[in-house]
């Protein structure tokens, strides 16, 4: 990479839903027992403030809740197409689940 451009890099771990919340992203299926808006409001008690929520329109997913942060060093919607494009293959119409996602923002350059 001689170009001097940067590259972002995405490392996603999915697991199940933990209280308290532990991972980046949050992601709620259309048959969860809790909808994105209610997930929402419980982050916002917890870390105020620092969770987006995106309403993908797709046939699954209701809701992915995104820390802010990440979109400094990603660009929004090709984090989103990334997540389901890993996450929703592994995922049961009524579930939560908990991403942790780590973005490395490669720089290099030549001076």
């Amino acid at each position: 990479m001689n170009d001097g451009k940067r590259r972002s890099i995405v490392d996603m771990q999915i697991s199940t839903f933990e209280i308290p919340p532990a991972g980046e992203i949050l992601l709620v299926t259309k048959r969860c027992p809790i909808g994105p808006e209610a997930a929402k409001r419980m982050l916002d008690t917890v870390a105020p403030d620092q969770f987006e929520l995106i309403r993908p329109v797709d046939d699954l997913i209701d809701g992915i809740l995104i820390k802010k942060d990440l979109f400094l060093r990603a660009d929004k919607e090709l984090l989103v197409k990334a997540i389901l494009e890993e996450a929703k293959p592994i995922i049961s119409p009524q579930c939560m689940i908990t991403i942790k996602c780590d973005i490395v923002v490669i720089v290099r350059r030549e001076i």
